[in-house]
């Protein structure tokens, strides 16, 4: 079914949640705006004023403190009373150990605790001055994924995977390695690298805002107030932002900034890319929870199918299932050793809104990740894949009508989300594929488009459905 309507359109991401797990799926059911989770590895080291211990059971102190001003060649006086080494606190003493206020043990610190020759209260320990440090580690030591991403991302260049930050190169310890990397798009201009879209200013690359995002991303808490912040993730990108479409995209100017004409997204679709064949592999609108059988999202994946349920009712209940002008791009991604997650940004437009809300014409964007630790759909609201209809039922379009924010997208007149960070799940060392798919749906007239960049890997990971779960996160 052909329809002819101009709207605007403008290449951005939405509001989208996904589901992943942190090595393994967990349960419950993941709405428009799902929390995410970080593990938290390593012992938190305060320099406190009650305890001290020595990192060894039944036994010898290794180097041990001296309080109150004292030191005296290894031994402690404290309270009048020193006995060969040990130290009596509140009239207990216990084989060279030192309990205060309850207990310290094997090495862990409780009860603002010093370790190893940490010093406490104008404290000198066998000759060191004193030192005020605080150690503490809130990620896996273990974890590989780089400390600070290598710059490669020029518009110049015009490859889509190194605009979001990917093969800058071929050393894992600075940037992301994927092999077997394809653009499906038999039209160049339905996808362009750019340092920017629109005219809307901002505080990303050039003053715009759809455009880079340099700042690092601080990982939300798991709501334990006891339990410290992920450390941040450095950026991965600098200069250039990937946008695709279900229409054509304009060309760059001469500082790469893609300026579409007032609401030129509503008769640019039909880029001539493929209209048939339905959802391309390895994505499928089928059941994978439950190993197939549905109704446990995100719990018992097949490995599969799509182990959210989110694209079982669009396509199979609702008929929705008609894509045209289909735009995909896969990558096989290896995960650096000790790392669970990965994170991009991204944002969503389309020129279907409003005119189109609940009807067939629902252009479709799918993130489709085929992890050993989740297999499906990662780009979701309320339980649907994300669209116009979704996306404004969840109060995701942060942009509608003749919002100055939409200026120069092409969509001034129609919708858009705001900047998002998305989260999945990985298993350590392993080799996943991931697929971005656009596509006009049951008509190639209105284009829809999505912005990305900035992929990067995550230690910590995310479990759906827990207060810190997969998702999304404004940038």
């Amino acid at each position: 079914m052909k329809r002819q309507l101009l709207i605007g359109f403008t290449t951005c991401l939405t509001a989208m949640a996904f589901a992943c797990a942190d090595d393994t799926s967990d349960g419950g059911t993941a709405d428009d705006d799902v929390g995410e989770s970080s593990d938290t590895v390593g012992e938190e080291t305060t320099n406190g004023e009650d305890t001290t211990t020595n990192g060894e059971e039944q036994g010898e102190t290794m180097g041990e403190t001296t309080m109150d001003d004292t030191t005296d060649m290894g031994e402690t006086t404290m309270d009048d009373t020193t006995d060969m080494g040990e130290t009596t606190m509140d009239d207990t003493t216990d084989m060279g150990e030192t309990t205060m206020d309850d207990t310290t043990d094997m090495g862990e610190t409780a009860m603002d605790t010093t370790d190893m020759g940490e010093t406490m209260d104008d404290t000198t320990d066998m000759g060191m001055e004193e030192e005020t440090t605080t150690t503490t580690t809130n990620q896996n030591p273990d974890c590989e994924a780089p400390a600070q991403y290598v710059d490669c991302d020029d518009f110049q260049t015009n490859d889509a995977f190194q605009a979001l930050g990917i093969n800058c190169g071929d050393d894992a310890s600075s940037t992301v390695i994927a092999s077997n990397t394809t653009m499906n798009s038999n039209n160049s201009a339905a996808w362009r690298v750019a340092t920017g879209f629109g005219s809307a200013p901002g505080s990303n690359f050039g003053n715009l805002l759809w455009a880079a995002n340099d700042d690092a991303w601080q990982p939300p808490d798991d709501g334990d107030p006891n339990t410290p912040l992920p450390d941040p993730i450095p950026a991965n990108t600098s200069s250039t932002i990937l946008i695709v479409s279900s229409g054509v995209v304009a060309a760059p100017n001469a500082q790469g900034v893609v300026v579409e004409g007032n609401g030129s997204q509503g008769g640019n679709g039909n880029n001539n890319n493929e209209d048939n064949g339905g959802l391309p592999a390895p994505l499928s609108a089928q059941y994978g929870s439950n190993m197939g059988n549905g109704g446990t999202p995100f719990m018992d994946c097949d490995l599969v199918n799509d182990c959210s349920d989110s694209l079982y009712d669009h396509w199979f209940t609702n008929g929705w299932n008609n894509p045209n002008d289909k735009l995909w791009m896969t990558m096989d991604l290896e995960v650096p050793a000790g790392t669970e997650g990965y994170i991009f940004d991204f944002a969503y437009f389309s020129s279907e809104f409003p005119a189109y809300y609940n009807t067939q014409f629902n252009d479709l964007f799918i993130a489709w990740s085929t992890s050993e630790s989740y297999t499906g759909n990662i780009t979701f609201v309320n339980d649907a894949p994300l669209t116009i209809t979704s996306l404004e039922d969840a109060g995701a379009f942060a942009y509608k009508d003749n919002a100055p924010e939409l200026a120069g997208t092409g969509f001034e007149g129609n919708a858009g989300t705001g900047w998002f960070v998305a989260r999945g799940s990985a298993v350590p060392e392993e080799t996943f594929q991931l697929t971005f798919f656009i596509a006009d749906m049951a008509d190639s007239i209105l284009a829809t488009g999505a912005l990305l960049d900035n992929f990067r890997w995550e230690c910590t990971g995310c479990i759906p459905s827990e207060v810190n779960s997969c998702g999304i996160q404004p940038q």
